[in-house]
């Protein structure tokens, strides 16, 4: 019991939405936080790959994960299609994701993050990027509209406006995981493609290892295995057209923090 408080405390201290994140948030860290650490010489264009021929834009589509630091229930993850809409005249996939610690984590440290995503349905890049978050006494709100013929980002943060030069393509941080999910990746081959992370945007990178068998409530599933490098963050994909996240595991100063797919709808 003492080692459990150890951990709350640890929580506390370390600013827990560093160390609670949403899949979202642990894929474009995944993803991104390498970019210095990376050879990206022998990396192949993601966004120039061939797409899986059955999109994973299912309308209605919601993915429920729940997140565990060393075991320890601390909160849920999920994963929205809410369909197709119009855009400024472009047909889009409106995508969304939700986060929150559970109860009890919450009397220690408030923390809730909503965003969502407007993905061209052609091309695959967002048009449309909003995200809300609640972390312990600090709220924010930033707001992105991408405008890919002008690779121009305009970015309002917490009521400040800001306009960006990015490269054509350029990935959100909920579009990333759609990204993943859209083109066709092979073990032992790594990957780039450009993504915007708070106000800055970066290259990513990242490697496809192997194939592995992997149990969950679902029962045993195919899946691919991709990998931060250097960073020891993992994510399993099911091998098949749906590639669905179905794990996430990070390291953390207190220990393994894992997201386990729990529900399917």
């Amino acid at each position: 019991m003492k080692a459990f408080f150890d951990i709350l405390a640890q929580f506390v201290r370390e600013k827990s939405s560093y160390i609670f994140m949403s899949p979202r948030l642990y894929v474009s860290i995944f993803l991104l936080l390498i970019h210095f650490g990376v050879s990206v010489l022998d990396a192949q264009p993601l966004l120039d790959q061939p797409t899986i021929d059955d999109s994973p834009f299912r309308s209605g589509e919601v993915l429920k994960y729940n997140a565990k630091i060393r075991g320890i229930p601390a909160g849920t993850q999920i994963i929205q299609v809410n369909g197709k809409e119009l855009l400024d005249g472009h047909e889009v996939y409106h995508v969304r994701s939700s986060s929150e610690v559970n109860r009890f984590f919450n009397l220690f440290y408030r923390f809730n993050d909503r965003s969502e995503s407007f993905i061209h349905s052609k091309s695959f890049h967002p048009l449309r990027y909003m995200r809300k978050i609640r972390d312990g006494g600090y709220s924010g709100n930033i707001a992105v509209d991408f405008d890919q013929v002008n690779q121009v980002a305009r970015i309002v943060k917490d009521r400040k406006h800001t306009e960006l030069q990015v490269p054509a393509g350029i990935q959100d941080e909920l579009s990333i995981i759609y990204l993943l999910r859209t083109k066709e990746i092979e073990i032992g081959r790594k990957y780039e493609f450009p993504a915007l992370i708070g106000t800055k945007a970066l290259k990513a990178s990242v490697a496809v290892l192997r194939t592995e068998e992997l149990k969950t409530v679902f029962g045993t599933l195919k899946t691919i295995v991709v990998k931060a490098i250097p960073k020891d963050i993992t994510m399993w994909l099911t091998n098949d057209t749906a590639r669905i996240p179905v794990r996430i595991e990070a390291s953390t100063k207190i220990g393994k923090l894992v997201f386990n797919l729990q529900e399917i709808r």
